[in-house]
């Protein structure tokens, strides 16, 4: 976990590269219609743009916003497992962190080679012990090419509305609530109502994000102070400046992705507003219902691990 502040950089500046390159003049007009192979995007883009097409058609009853919660919904759990793997790396760095604090104390102030050496051979071995690698520190990003795909599909649907085209979407409703899903505030008719709806929807987006976040925060410690409970508060560990820098990486991270969500939702269609307040609502709910079955599997793993 040494490089933890690289990767999680790393991570944060490939996103924002991403989306800035994604998002590039924020206007529609520049998105292609989803009809025949214009690049590599496309291999993600023409499944979800199919599985929306086809509940528009089905369940969705021709709503665009009901498309895009359902298809959300769908979406979302068929990642969960990537999820569940994510949580597990969660408990299992909470077991770990007794031993690790251990070797931390042990090498506290020796700053030689060989004693660094000796350190980085003892974390090694009980990353190993615990099943925990720098993979399953990037299981969450796995996810993105799931997020990118959605958010070209929500970006292109708006220009395929077209008999022309193999995927019409051109018998979708776009009102939602007074808001029309497949405009921007900056697309003509420019009203009031459109581009105040479009600030509520970036606003919501960004109460729900943190508000998820303060949640999962929360649960962590709740965690940590029921699993040191029978430990005198004197012999309790202590966060490491390692764990400190990775603390405080986490949370800038946190911050500027909810900055970024906000500033995209504004300068974006509508639909986008609403695809990430259901996301961020299903992703609340996913983490309450892993928190009630949490301490369960962290017997699970407690066992297996011995």
């Amino acid at each position: 976990m040494k490089n933890n502040k690289k990767y999680l950089m790393a991570a944060l500046a490939i996103l924002g590269l991403f989306l800035f390159a994604s998002c590039r003049g924020g206007a529609t007009p520049q998105y292609k219609p989803i009809q025949g192979w214009t690049g590599i995007g496309d291999i993600l883009v023409w499944p979800m743009a199919g599985l929306m097409w086809v509940i528009g058609k089905s369940v969705g009853f021709g709503y665009y916003g009901l498309v895009i919660i359902i298809a959300t919904i769908i979406v979302r759990t068929l990642a969960w497992p990537i999820y569940a793997k994510t949580n597990d790396l969660s408990l299992k760095m909470q077991l770990m962190a007794p031993d690790q604090a251990k070797i931390e104390a042990k090498y506290e102030g020796k700053t030689d080679q060989e004693s660094l050496q000796r350190k980085n051979m003892e974390l090694m071995q009980l990353y190993k012990k615990y099943g925990v690698g720098l993979g399953g520190c990037l299981l969450p990003f796995i996810q993105f090419p799931i997020f990118l795909a959605f958010y070209q599909t929500l970006q292109r649907i708006p220009i395929t509305r077209n008999p022309e085209y193999k995927l019409d979407f051109s018998f979708l409703k776009g009102n939602f609530l007074g808001i029309d899903l497949f405009r921007s505030r900056l697309d003509e008719p420019v009203t009031k109502y459109q581009t105040w709806g479009i600030i509520i929807l970036a606003a919501l987006v960004g109460i729900t994000q943190i508000f998820s976040q303060l949640l999962a925060s929360r649960r962590q410690k709740k965690a940590k102070a029921e699993a040191e409970a029978h430990i005198p508060a004197y012999r309790r560990s202590q966060p490491t400046d390692a764990q400190k820098q990775t603390e405080l990486m986490m949370k800038i991270m946190m911050y500027s992705l909810t900055a970024m969500m906000v500033f995209f939702v504004y300068q974006s269609t509508a639909a986008l507003g609403l695809y990430w307040l259901v996301g961020n609502l299903y992703s609340t709910f996913q983490a309450e219902i892993s928190a009630r079955n949490s301490k369960k599997r962290l017997e699970v793993l407690r066992n297996k691990i011995k």
